[in-house]
């Protein structure tokens, strides 16, 4: 996976996917995190996102995603855990056939490794509730943009 610490902070390279159902938005966090963010996952060497964001969704929910369209790239900077991070993201919509396993509860859990994952569906108009980064898209899920969007995000 393309992550890497510095002495100036930890780089992240990773894709995200925007997965819909009845109007709400798929969310997931590690259950230690006190913050939500859209599923996916880093990018591995020589792995072209679109790639990554289908091998993640397999990986961490079993399904078989299709790609509509990458939405954003974005360029975070954030501090977590102590340090700074940049981030560079690719955010693409997805849909898949077979959501059926994955919408019968609104939070459900899923163990990856040695880790554990809250996977949640939130209303689309309610995100703005929830501790969820990168702040930027909880204005813009109800109105997707047309054309891939670059946007540079600062997080205190």
């Amino acid at each position: 996976m393309i992550n890497f610490k510095t002495e100036k902070g930890i780089f992240n390279f990773r894709t995200a996917g925007i997965l819909f159902h009845d109007n709400k938005v798929l969310i997931h966090r590690r259950i230690n995190d006190d913050f939500y963010a859209l599923p996916g996952g880093r990018v591995e060497i020589l792995e072209d996102t679109e790639t990554t964001i289908i091998r993640e969704m397999e990986e961490e929910l079993g399904l078989q995603v299709e790609i509509e369209g990458l939405l954003w790239v974005c360029q975070s900077f954030f501090g977590s855990d102590d340090s700074k991070y940049h981030e560079v993201c690719f955010y693409y919509l997805i849909n898949c056939e077979d959501k059926e396993s994955i919408t019968k509860e609104d939070v459900f859990l899923v163990s990856e490794n040695d880790k554990t994952f809250e996977f949640k569906w939130v209303k689309i108009d309610e995100i703005k509730k929830e501790p969820f980064y990168p702040t930027f898209i909880k204005n813009r899920l109800g109105n997707l943009p047309t054309t891939i969007e670059s946007i540079i995000d600062f997080e205190e």
